[in-house]
């Protein structure tokens, strides 16, 4: 009879100790509950690296567009807040500008862009995966539960201005998506200086 209640003790102590494992190392089932790529970005920020190719022969100013929909955005620390839609466009390859603060048309002129590979002038770096590492442009989805990477294989953007806002209207074609991205973002945006 000990036996016997020893035995089920342990059974019972057993099963309660794989039932605790499986629940603890268990992936979270819920998926990301954000489920939309949002078109209209509202807000963000342009970037200036100046002549950041120069040693390679490129010579070529770079500017990446960084914007944000609604409800998701950077705080004061720069970091990553909120649910909604990232638009990254890295390695736009303008003509030599000057950067004036406060001036988005000093180094993102207007005009037609479109993807490439090559640092060709007036284009942008299409995306890029390397085994999971992501580089140029992409379109992040940040959920409650998690978050997606949409690597942007192939597109375009025309950029105007009406005074100091700046128009961007684009669309891209992005890896494992069926329908094409359109994106539109209106307003002012603040520039950020990165030379080296």
């Amino acid at each position: 009879m000990k036996i016997a209640k020893k035995i089920s003790v342990f059974s019972l102590m057993y099963i309660v100790l794989i039932a605790a494992c499986i629940t603890s190392c268990r992936y979270p089932s819920t998926p990301i509950r954000y489920q939309s790529l949002d078109s209209v970005l509202t807000s963000g920020r342009l970037e200036y690296y100046g002549a950041y190719y120069e040693a390679e022969g490129i010579d070529y100013d770079v500017v990446s567009l960084d914007l944000y929909s609604e409800g998701l955005g950077l705080n004061k620390e720069g970091k990553m807040e909120g649910v909604g839609t990232n638009l990254y466009v890295s390695d736009i390859f303008v003509p030599k500008a000057e950067f004036v603060r406060g001036k988005p048309q000093s180094v993102l002129p207007a005009g037609s862009y479109q993807s490439d590979s090559t640092a060709n002038l007036m284009h942008f770096l299409r995306g890029l995966n390397y085994d999971g590492n992501y580089g140029g442009s992409y379109v992040l989805l940040m959920g409650e539960s998690g978050y997606s990477v949409n690597i942007m294989t192939i597109g375009e953007m025309t950029v105007a201005y009406a005074g100091d806002t700046l128009i961007v209207d684009g669309v891209a074609t992005l890896e494992n998506k069926k329908n094409p991205y359109p994106f539109h973002y209106r307003g002012k945006l603040p520039m950020i200086n990165r030379e080296r």
